[in-house]
């Protein structure tokens, strides 16, 4: 008899103990719920309270205002006649439509309570017009991207590669149409981007720029056909009585792909003569003006054909 009453006294604790934690995952499930029901109710509430209706744009990058306000509003699907909640704009997907522009090269997007979006971004940087197409300019990357009407006209040099129309398929050297948001590579735009660097980081280069890179010819199957064509101006300053007189000196280089670089240098030694030559020249020329083009082939060793080409 007293075995089984300390039984019977040893039950009623356990089943205590099994309503205790049934009961406290009860209420943890309720405070759950209503705490998650009023979560959605809050966020309901902020998605359609006209406090957090969408009024403004900030912007900021490297540069004040690179792209208009307006353009990034279209990118984002933003307009003041059918006005957005400040919540209902998804961040990523924001981000990604600005980098859908071949124009942004880098973004992000944060909310300004209570009425205000955020946007952080920086567009490319143009360092040549590609002239296989019109109003295209690549950056260093090799992105193609428009300037008109988005950016203020450049002034840098011109790259001719002999790519086939826009997103046409490759052609028999390897060169593909180009497409927004895809970077151009192929060995063509390799040697026009080192044969350019070189260039820029010649120290013999002052009062010379290069206005077109064609190397569409670079590896053309003849070899007699191979070339790089240089299209150079160069200003030269003669000071008459009391004022400067400017002259523009075109010049054509016709380069050997094998041995540009070599060639160029010749160019560099020989364009210190040609300038003490011209100098003598203009000092018996009273008014401004500019030259005929002067083709230069370097591409013999050791040699180079001079030919003045007529307008």
């Amino acid at each position: 008899m007293e075995n089984r009453s300390c039984n019977v006294s040893n039950k009623l604790p356990i089943q205590k103990a099994l309503l205790y934690i049934a009961g406290s995952i009860v209420m943890t499930l309720l405070l759950s719920f209503g705490g998650y029901a009023l979560y959605i109710k809050y966020k309901w509430t902020r998605l359609h309270s006209e406090h957090y209706q969408l009024t403004g744009i900030i912007q900021t990058g490297p540069e004040k205002e690179a792209l208009k306000t307006v353009y990034l509003a279209e990118l984002l699907n933003l307009s003041s006649d059918a006005p957005k909640n400040l919540y209902a704009l998804d961040l990523k997907k924001a981000e990604a439509a600005l980098l859908s522009s071949p124009l942004i090269a880098k973004a992000k997007v944060k909310r300004l309570l209570p009425n205000t979006v955020y946007i952080d971004y920086e567009v490319r940087r143009p360092i040549a017009w590609l002239a296989d197409y019109r109003n295209t300019a690549m950056d260093r990357e090799g992105y193609l991207f428009p300037i008109d009407p988005f950016l203020p006209p450049k002034e840098i040099p011109e790259i001719y590669l002999g790519l086939p129309p826009f997103e046409e398929e490759e052609d028999a050297f390897g060169r593909s149409g180009g497409r927004w948001r895809v970077p151009v590579a192929n060995r063509y735009l390799t040697l026009a981007f080192d044969l350019l660097q070189t260039f820029e980081g010649s120290p013999w280069r002052d009062g010379l720029r290069i206005k077109r890179i064609d190397v569409s010819n670079a590896f053309a199957p003849s070899l007699g056909r191979r070339e790089i064509v240089l299209f150079t101006e160069e200003e030269i300053y003669i000071k008459k009585e009391d004022r400067e007189v400017a002259f523009t000196f075109p010049k054509i280089l016709r380069l050997a792909p094998k041995d540009w670089n070599q060639q160029l240098q010749n160019f560099f030694a020989l364009r210190r003569n040609m300038i003490e030559d011209y100098k003598k020249q203009l000092a018996l020329v009273e008014e401004d003006g500019r030259f005929s083009p002067r083709i230069i082939d370097l591409r013999i060793p050791q040699l180079a054909f001079i030919e003045n080409q007529s307008l």
